[in-house]
């Protein structure tokens, strides 16, 4: 995976970041929000590398006809040899004709000298005859000597040609070849171009196999991040036929789009709000007997980090069973606070009969009148009447509601009240796990992050066992919630502002080795020479010749010759050169596969999918945006 990412062009511009309050807009995403695949955002399809330019093809290559050798001197001599034949033929002609015309009075006068006469006259008839004959014989010899030498003068060039021919067919053959090619690339490049053209441009994205715990760390401060990705996973899991349950702590609405995205589908819903500011009809402890309303109250009012709790924690817990034991009306938190009190040597405020008050009296005794212990009487009383301030009611529905969305919104803010039913909500929730009477298939906790690790490991435990599958999305990945980042199989980290949260983000989704230019050379050069050289070269020689007598003895010189020459030559010579050479170096490095500074600068709803639920290790950059099902060419299978 390269270290390098980015949105795709068109990721964001003109699209809402989360679902707005108008219902008309929920319509609008309904359609194609709730039609498959499941997702929890979409992958930005790869922007295509422009083509390479195809080269043209080569000229179709030309015929050229090699130069002729100049036989006109040949030609010449043949012309020759045929105007020889032709004159000795036309004289053996006509010389024939005269014979023939004169035979008659030849013979007559040859024969008037005798037979010896008439013999030699025979003889010289053949010898002229023979010798016309050798005459033209020659003379056609003659040519065909010449049309011979033509021939072999031009046997070279007639080879070169031939072979030149068989070249250019060959050459012929090679371009038809390359053309072919370069049509059929150039229609594959066509295409490619068109099929990336007109492909996909967001694919969705979805972990390889269901994660029992998904970690969200990160978000806007705004929460439109979270939101949006509530409404785009959500309303995948709410097709499926799913049931979810939203905690939302954040106090910022993150579950709202949901509720009514899935309001739009016709779907059941519910939205509770504990904050303090209007009455709930809910009555969070339906459903526990008082063992489970004393185990669960007493670990959400001692479950603070710091130190530890344990003393405080069975303390709590004998405390609220004797209390809750001593109660024979509906049990509340107003009445249980007023317990407290009782126990602390006060009075019921009214709001317990005389008969739990002497039930409650008699279990002073029991209780250490130590100030440690009344101190945490006291601190359990204020718990309680915080806890009335959000639930005072005494009948209403369950917390946890058999409908397609159930919402918990709770204030925002990190006060007293604030805390206490954060916790208890959670501790409601693993105690409905543990009893089997968890209805939704899924669990989304917004805003974990002052619940503390031990805590949310332990509601990781529990709805592991519960076969219930947790969404935790807790603001910065520090501490202890670090190490248990990604227990679950998948991790989505969206937009952090604090450069150590993004150190830490950078870590978890890993480094890889990767290849980089280090080093950069270049060489640049120019060498010049001259020279040059004369040399001078003088001979003489003289040679004679003489008779020799025949005595033996030479006689006078009858020729003499003498020569002399001179040789001068002069070389000069130069050479300029230039030279530039240029080397690079690669270096392999282990780097981060997404730098911090690029998790600091993503968008509100782009998120990286760090998926270890199946095979092998994926790290995806997706966008939740929910708006992005209502562009054009979205797929609906994921990307390879």
């Amino acid at each position: 995976m390269s270290g390098t990412y980015r949105m795709a062009t068109g990721a964001g511009p003109g699209l809402r970041p989360v679902v707005t309050t108008s219902d008309g807009w929920s319509a609008q995403l309904v359609p194609r929000l709730f039609a498959p695949p499941a997702r929890w955002g979409w992958q930005a399809a790869p922007v295509p590398v422009p083509a390479a330019t195809l080269a043209p093809p080569p000229p179709r290559p030309a015929w050229t006809e090699p130069p002729r050798p100049d036989t006109s001197a040949l030609v010449a001599a043949r012309s020759k040899a045929v105007s020889r034949v032709l004159w000795r033929l036309a004289f053996a002609v006509v010389a024939a004709f005269a014979f023939t015309t004169y035979q008659l009075v030849i013979e007559q006068q040859v024969g008037e000298f005798g037979d010896s006469a008439r013999q030699v006259y025979k003889v010289t008839l053949i010898v002229v005859a023979a010798l016309l004959a050798l005459g033209v014989i020659r003379a056609v010899g003659g040519v065909r000597y010449a049309n011979r030498n033509i021939h072999n003068f031009e046997q070279p060039y007639l080879v070169l040609r031939a072979a030149e021919q068989e070249r250019h067919r060959q050459a012929l053959q090679s371009w038809e070849r390359v053309s072919r090619q370069h049509t059929s690339d150039a229609e594959s490049t066509a295409r490619a171009a068109a099929a990336a053209a007109s492909g996909p441009r967001w694919y969705p994205v979805y972990p390889a196999s269901e994660p029992i715990r998904v970690d969200v760390f990160g978000g806007d401060p705004r929460r439109l991040g979270w939101a949006s990705l509530l409404v785009t996973a959500g309303a995948s899991l709410l097709s499926a036929g799913h049931r979810i349950t939203v905690l939302d702590f954040t106090g910022q609405e993150v579950g709202e789009n949901l509720v009514k995205v899935a309001h739009a589908a016709g779907m059941p819903t519910r939205t509770l709000r504990l904050d303090g500011h209007e009455v709930a009809d809910v009555q969070l402890l339906s459903g526990l007997d008082p063992r489970e309303i004393a185990e669960c109250l007493g670990h959400a009012l001692t479950g603070r980090q710091d130190g530890d709790r344990r003393e405080e924690r069975a303390l709590a817990i004998d405390l609220l069973r004797r209390v809750i034991g001593s109660l024979d009306g509906p049990v509340l938190f107003a009445r249980m606070a007023a317990g407290m009190r009782v126990l602390r040597q006060g009075t019921g405020d009214g709001l317990l009969s005389d008969v739990e008050i002497g039930r409650l009296a008699a279990h002073l005794g029991d209780v250490d009148q130590t100030e440690w212990t009344t101190r945490q009487l006291g601190y359990l009383a204020h718990q309680l009447d915080l806890l009335h301030e959000v639930a005072p009611a005494s009948v209403g529905s369950s917390l946890w509601a058999d409908t397609r969305v159930n919402l918990i919104a709770t204030e925002g803010g990190r006060g007293d009240r604030k805390e206490q039913i954060d916790r208890t909500l959670v501790r409601l929730a693993r105690t409905a796990m543990d009893g089997r009477r968890w209805i939704s298939e899924f669990l989304v906790v917004a805003g974990a992050d002052h619940l503390g690790a031990a805590e949310l490991q332990m509601l990781s435990e529990h709805a592991r066992a519960a076969k219930v599958r947790l969404v935790l999305m807790i603001d910065q990945p520090q501490g202890d919630l670090e190490k248990s980042a990604g227990l679950g199989g998948a991790v989505c980290f969206m937009k952090l502002y604090n450069h150590r949260d993004a150190s830490v983000a950078a870590e978890f989704i890993g480094k890889e080795h990767r290849f980089v230019l280090n080093q950069l050379t270049r060489q640049v050069g120019s060498t010049f020479t001259d020279g040059g050289g004369d040399s001078f070269a003088a001979n003489t020689s003289g040679s004679g010749n003489s008779k020799q007598r025949r005595s033996g003895t030479p006689g006078r010189p009858t020729g003499l010759s003498d020569s002399r020459g001179h040789a001068w030559t002069g070389t000069r010579n130069w050479s300029n050169a230039d030279n530039v050479s240029t080397s690079t170096g690669s270096g392999r490095v282990y780097e981060f596969k997404i730098d911090p500074e690029q998790l600091l600068g993503m968008p509100e709803t782009a998120f990286v999918l760090v998926d270890n639920s199946g095979q092998g290790r994926r790290v995806i950059l997706a966008d939740c945006n929910p708006g992005l099902c209502q562009l054009d060419r979205v797929s609906a299978v994921p990307a390879r």
